[in-house]
C-alpha cells in the first residue's frame, strides 16, 4: 500500500511540475510576441518573465507600453467626409 501511495504522490509531484513547465513556456511566447509587437525586445522582457515567474509576467503586463502601429492606417475624421 505504501508504494502505491508514493507512487501516486511522485506521479502527482511530476504532472505539477510539466503544468508550471507548460505555463512558463506559454507565457514566455506570449510575452515576447506582445514585446515585439511593442517595440521592445522579446528577448529581454522573456528573460524578465523566466527569472521571475510569474511576478514578472505581472510586472510586464501592469507597465508595458503602447504598441507601435506600423503600416496601420488610422481612421481619421478629416477623410471620412460626407458627400
Amino acid at each position: 500500500m505504501e508504494n502505491a501511495s508514493s507512487f501516486f504522490a511522485m506521479l502527482l509531484a511530476i504532472l505539477i511540475a510539466v503544468s508550471l513547465l507548460f505555463a512558463l513556456v506559454a507565457a514566455i511566447h506570449f510575452i515576447a510576441v506582445d514585446a515585439q509587437r511593442r517595440g521592445k525586445s522579446p528577448f529581454l522582457v522573456g528573460l524578465l518573465v523566466f527569472a521571475s515567474f510569474p511576478l514578472g509576467m505581472i510586472i510586464w503586463l501592469l507597465f508595458r507600453p503602447e504598441p507601435v502601429n506600423r503600416n496601420r492606417r488610422h481612421l481619421r475624421l478629416e477623410d471620412q467626409r460626407v458627400r
